[in-house]
């Protein structure tokens, strides 16, 4: 492993003297490899890709070993991969009727308050189980709302007192992450502050332009590594914020992304649930994320009065992975939770420190003020030995989003916060959760940028009339779980 470099970012205005074009980082790429592999990870928290390249510490995610040397994807030349199991900065959009009835193939139309979802968005709907993708360009205006038309990857149908009526006051859907078919034309943007298992590359998408005083604001990135040689870049911050919710939609996608490519009863189909793009007549791809590859199997409830999961039923659960697991020990395995979750487990830490008869010190330095020593109370536990399994547990903030996961429990918190996935990730070379993304004659596309330039009046050629430079990024991948009998959904009771 090599040693750890750190970044510092700096706000600032654009000066030709400075923001020159060999310190562009997103011109540059190859130019500023440390940069470029920590940004994503470090500024927001790209908790699936932590958990794949092995960033995992006594302590939950560790943010800066191994960064610069991580290598989070490996690439194949196929769209789809045949494997054995063995602060915000977005909003949800409102949600005003129905239009219609539902058809048969799953598309149906919603009377939107805004215009804030973009073609080729998939929306997760109320409860979270339910997801549709934004099929075109919305009709409408601000003073009659907006018509949508969706349609469901899994071939489910919308039901208004189901996905959206349940939903206490304001109905809303969220945006969690875009999908397009081969050979796309663009991303969209709004401004915002069994035995055998078969996933599907997702192609994702997003295009920032930046016109008038945002092309003044930027940020300077400056990396030390740990020989203490610095780089420094910079971007526009427009540009950054792009990035930024970019991640974050890859984030929810790897989570809880839907096949488009399943029938009902789980078979793979021949083709798209979501058909093909309307602008470039090819088939709409995505795949699965965690969630979906992993609930037909170990799913557990909270069996606590009030709905909670406790250390009985979070034993039960570990008990079961593990006699499905093909180790006995050297085993790394994480669980993910919200808040919520995080402070059950410190329930459940105290629980099991107290059936062992655990007796924790605490060296206190009498300093001689006035009133005694300064001391602390209470601990946290990051990590639990269940039956000879260390879980480390991470608290991961997109099980928070009250925005993406509307629905509460009898207590009226998030649902979402309290449930735990738990996994085996694997060691070394037998990793258990993977990255794949598209690779082939010396294309890859796990990560494609590229910046466009207008009618600016920048010193770059202007290879568009547009008034505005444009700043796009693609990536088609998947996360891959091979073994789902090790990995299992502890949830709190409704």
């Amino acid at each position: 492993m090599s040693t750890p470099g750190k970044i510092s970012i700096n706000q600032g205005t654009f000066s030709s003297d400075t923001c020159t074009t060999e310190n562009d980082l997103i011109a540059n790429q190859a130019k500023y490899p440390a940069i470029r592999n920590m940004l994503e990870r470090v500024n927001t928290r790209s908790i699936s890709t932590l958990i794949v390249s092995g960033n995992i510490s006594p302590y939950g995610i560790n943010n800066t070993a191994k960064i610069p040397v991580v290598d989070a994807t490996k690439g194949i030349g196929n769209n789809a991969y045949r494997f054995n199991v063995a602060g915000r900065i977005e909003k949800a959009a409102v949600i005003l009727s129905q239009i219609g009835a539902t058809q048969a193939d799953g598309t149906f139309q919603l009377k939107m308050g805004d215009r804030h979802l973009v073609p080729g968005m998939t929306a997760i709907f109320n409860g979270q189980a339910f997801q549709a993708r934004v099929m075109a360009q919305p009709t409408g205006n601000d003073a009659i709302g907006y018509t949508y038309t969706f349609k469901s990857p899994s071939g489910d149908l919308f039901v208004w007192a189901t996905h959206a009526g349940a939903q206490s006051g304001t109905k809303t859907c969220f945006g969690a992450y875009s999908s397009y078919g081969e050979k796309s034309l663009k991303g969209y943007g709004r401004d915002k502050f069994p035995d055998t298992f078969i996933n599907h590359m997702t192609i994702q998408r997003k295009t920032v332009s930046i016109t008038g005083s945002a092309a003044s604001d930027v940020l300077w990135y400056s990396y030390t590594n740990g020989e203490g040689a610095t780089a420094k870049g910079w971007m526009y911050e427009k540009i950054s914020q792009g990035q930024a919710q970019f991640t974050m939609e890859d984030e929810r996608q790897k989570w809880f992304g839907v096949s488009s490519m399943k029938n009902s009863d789980g078979s793979l189909s021949t083709i798209s649930k979501l058909g093909d793009d309307y602008e470039t007549g090819l088939p709409i791809i995505t795949g699965d994320g965690w969630e979906q590859q992993v609930a037909g199997g170990n799913v557990a409830y909270g069996s606590s009065s009030n709905g909670d999961w406790n250390l009985q039923d979070l034993t039960d659960l570990v008990m079961t992975l593990k006699l499905n697991s093909d180790q006995v020990t050297g085993q790394q395995w994480v669980g993910v939770t919200g808040t919520y979750g995080y402070q059950l487990v410190q329930s459940v830490g105290a629980t099991l420190a107290g059936n062992q008869n655990q007796t924790y010190f605490q060296n206190v330095v009498q300093s001689g003020k006035a009133g005694g020593a300064e001391l602390e109370a209470g601990y946290e536990f990051t990590a639990l030995n269940i039956g000879g399994t260390k879980i480390s547990f991470i608290q991961h903030p997109l099980f928070d989003d009250n925005l993406l996961f509307t629905e509460q429990d009898s207590d009226g918190n998030p649902l979402q916060s309290s449930a735990v996935f738990i996994m085996n990730v694997g060691t070394g070379t037998n990793k258990n959760i993977e990255i794949l993304c598209k690779e082939a004659n010396g294309i890859n596309r796990n990560s494609v940028i590229g910046k466009f330039n207008g009618m600016t009046g920048a010193s770059e050629t202007a290879t568009s009339e547009e008034d505005a430079m444009k700043w796009a990024i693609l990536k088609e991948n998947m996360l891959n779980v091979y073994n789902t009998q090790v990995c299992g959904i502890l949830r709190k009771s409704a």
